[in-house]
């Protein structure tokens, strides 16, 4: 892990319809996010759990406030709107992680790709399981849009924040899924 990732790391939460999001950023880009949580200290808890371990000084610095910029655009996002967050440090990740999650952003709003696809794109085209965790692990929902990957035959596979987050995702993008199966 980049020692600049960690000495640069600032965090805070916000609040959105339907709980509170978390978010870690540095200068170089946002490098973690929550979905909506029940309460503050849920959405922090979950952003511990999808970064890497950080020293507990990190964790023990007053949470900053989250940029408006972030917090207008996750809930753009949140809504299946087009959203203008570019920038990420996930310099944390390896450089396959890297690759599987730069090719999620391929994926245009309201379309989806196969784990198959995605793993041609990173250059690894027999690396389906890695992908897969790869995308699981993925800090930054929404905006490196994972949930675009499905699994084969139009199946919806796996997803980091569970199941229904991935289907809310996609048809407020406009994709249709039922019973699990998207078109």
């Amino acid at each position: 892990m980049a020692k600049n990732w960690v000495s640069g790391l600032k965090y805070g939460a916000f609040k959105v319809r339907g709980g509170w999001c978390a978010a870690a950023w540095t200068s170089r880009g946002l490098s973690g996010l929550v979905l909506p949580q029940g309460n503050r200290a849920a959405a922090f808890q979950k952003l511990g759990e999808c970064l890497p371990k950080v020293p507990v000084q990190i964790w023990e610095k007053t949470p900053e406030k989250v940029p408006q910029n972030l917090q207008r655009q996750t809930k753009i996002a949140l809504r299946g709107k087009r959203f203008k967050i570019k920038n990420f440090d996930i310099s944390f990740l390896t450089p396959y992680q890297q690759r599987i999650l730069w090719a999620a952003c391929k994926i245009p709003r309201g379309q989806f790709r196969t784990y198959g696809w995605t793993t041609r794109k990173a250059g690894s085209p027999k690396g389906f399981r890695a992908a897969g965790q790869a995308l699981t692990r993925n800090p930054v929902p929404i905006f490196i849009p994972c949930h675009r990957v499905i699994a084969g035959g139009n199946r919806l596979g796996g997803y980091g924040s569970g199941l229904n987050w991935k289907i809310k995702l996609l048809k407020n993008e406009g994709v249709a899924v039922k019973h699990g199966i998207v078109s």
